[in-house]
């Protein structure tokens, strides 16, 4: 029974959780979309999808969204709730344990950037669920990793698994 179990596992697609970072360098070129895996599912939270519709630039948001909706990735809840920020019908209410480790790490690496409470919580849905992250964010990638997750980083057009 247990060998059928694993063969099974072994023959599940993989899921991949989308960071941001990748639908801007789809847009910018760096990427092209037959450069991302084609061995599974993507999926993003509605913190990759505000983030896309909170672009300023309305001709670059559309770009954003096109990218997205060419890639089709399911929509799931995030891990954790945060008060004034996530959306109720799309966050759970965790203990947010690994949501504040990541997002304290991050503040600790990197001074405290602006988008790491995003981070922390796309970083925990892939942690926590074990999907792939997908990411070109060398911080993220750094935390991410130390707490657990599989994570593919994308760099000078290749990309690195740990």
């Amino acid at each position: 029974m247990r060998d059928h179990l694993v063969s099974v596992m072994a023959e599940s697609p993989r899921r991949y959780v989308i960071d941001t970072c990748i639908f801007n360098k789809l847009v910018d070129g760096l990427i092209h979309p037959t450069d991302l895996p084609s061995d599974g599912q993507f999926f993003v939270t509605h913190v990759q999808l505000d983030e896309l519709n909170n672009t300023n630039n309305k001709e670059r948001r559309f770009q954003l969204l096109w990218r997205f909706t060419e890639l089709s990735p399911s929509l799931l809840p995030t891990e954790s709730f945060l008060f004034d920020f996530s959306r109720f019908d799309l966050s759970k209410m965790g203990s947010g344990d690994i949501f504040q480790a990541v997002k304290t790490d991050l503040d600790n690496l990197n001074g405290g950037k602006s988008n790491n409470m995003q981070d922390a919580l796309i970083a925990e849905v892939a942690i926590v669920n074990g999907f792939t992250l997908l990411t070109s964010d060398h911080d993220l990638m750094e935390i991410a990793t130390k707490r657990g997750a599989v994570v593919r980083y994308y760099n000078t057009g290749l990309w690195q698994e740990d």
